[in-house]
């Protein structure tokens, strides 16, 4: 809303926000690691998100935008099924690392993105390499997504967060960082580490703005 109120005099863009109701159980098991087709929370997640998909049919939506790395491509294919466009924050996301010429990134994510390797898939393509956390290294990620997503995070944790993830960037070689997780969207700049930070979920909001900016009939 803020990007394109800025740049188009202050017309509002036609949205509608649809939340998708995740519950604990399904969003724990996604946070710990890989989750298979047949796996129930993997069948819940399709299910919720084909509800969403029926719902912005039924409101003659066209284009969608989820501030989720794990799901889209699960998001994708049901929007292709079903017509409509999805602005995928992956491949955003990988287009901006590719445009500002980083060879080497350290993806910051839950487990499921790791195990998945959801970024590494899209990059190896072009000779680009994806640096995933160990796994104490990893702990320490999902532990701060925890706190995140309980929105407890004190100045000294991000200040901790920080410089572990600057640590990490060093110590592989990486330079560029990716903020694969929309609950650490902000927390690292690249004055923190001295490297390139893309932030997915960042990055989403300019790619749906310019999206919108360019289609006149979605606005009121």
């Amino acid at each position: 809303m803020d990007r394109v109120t800025a740049a188009s005099q202050g017309r509002l863009p036609r949205l509608i926000m649809y939340s998708v109701a995740m519950n604990p159980t399904i969003e724990n098991a996604f946070l710990q690691g890989a989750v298979d087709s047949a796996a129930t929370p993997r069948q819940q997640v399709r299910s919720l998100l084909n509800e969403a998909v029926q719902h912005f049919l039924a409101n003659r939506v066209t284009t969608v935008a989820m501030a989720c790395n794990t799901l889209q491509d699960e998001l994708t294919a049901l929007c292709r099924d079903n017509g409509l466009h999805n602005i995928n924050m992956i491949d955003t996301t990988t287009a901006a690392i590719r445009q500002h010429n980083a060879r080497r990134v350290l993806i910051l994510g839950t487990a499921s993105t790791y195990c998945d390797d959801l970024y590494g898939k899209r990059l190896h393509n072009d000779g680009l390499e994806c640096i995933y956390p160990s796994a104490a290294q990893q702990d320490f990620i999902e532990t701060y997504i925890r706190f995140a997503l309980d929105q407890d995070i004190s100045v000294g944790a991000r200040q901790q967060f920080a410089e572990r993830v600057r640590r990490m960037a060093y110590a592989t070689g990486a330079d560029g960082v990716v903020l694969a997780c929309t609950d650490l969207s902000g927390d690292l700049d690249e004055a923190d580490c001295g490297l390139m930070v893309f932030d997915s979920l960042q990055l989403l909001a300019q790619a749906a703005s310019e999206h919108v900016l360019g289609k006149d009939e979605l606005f009121v």
